[in-house]
């Protein structure tokens, strides 16, 4: 008996440089082969679960003239030994798109506060992750501690 596979999605690419505007950013495209088997009419910026080269990561199918490009962090790609120029095996599966991975700590600090905890709730799941993303870039720390203070502050701002 066959088994689906985990991400049933999987090809290889090219890591390259995608300018938006000013910004570069070091992404892989979306074969165009793909495109027509996944929802990005009704998800334009589809969030998924993916392994590049083997290492875990989540992120979003985002447009980009007709195209459509997923983000890799600095994080991901010193993780997986890879560089611009390299090939590499991406494998991937849609997820809930509401759905947001909350930082543990961030997560404790929200909920221990009922009025932050319910403002927390009524945000967009985008706004949510936009949140979380602060949290989880930090490098050290420190610097984690100092911005799920932010996030705090910037919610208890807003409750009316």
């Amino acid at each position: 008996m066959l088994q689906e596979s985990f991400y049933p999605f999987e090809f290889e690419t090219e890591i390259v440089t995608h300018m938006v505007g000013t910004y570069r950013y070091t992404v892989v495209f979306l074969p165009h082969y793909l495109q027509s088997a996944l929802p990005l009419k009704e998800h334009p910026r589809l969030r998924i679960e993916a392994e590049v080269n083997g290492i875990p990561t989540e992120g979003a199918w985002q447009p980009s003239r007709g195209n459509w490009y997923l983000m890799l962090s600095k994080r991901l790609l010193k993780e997986a030994e890879l560089k611009l120029g390299d090939y590499t095996e991406v494998r991937f599966r849609v997820v809930d798109q509401n759905s947001v991975t909350v930082p543990a700590e961030l997560r404790e600090a929200i909920y221990a506060d009922s009025q932050i905890a319910a403002k927390w709730e009524s945000l967009s799941a985008g706004k949510k992750r936009g949140y979380c993303h602060k949290v989880l870039s930090a490098k050290r720390e420190p610097t984690k501690m100092k911005r799920i203070k932010e996030v705090l502050f910037a919610l208890r701002e807003t409750i009316s």
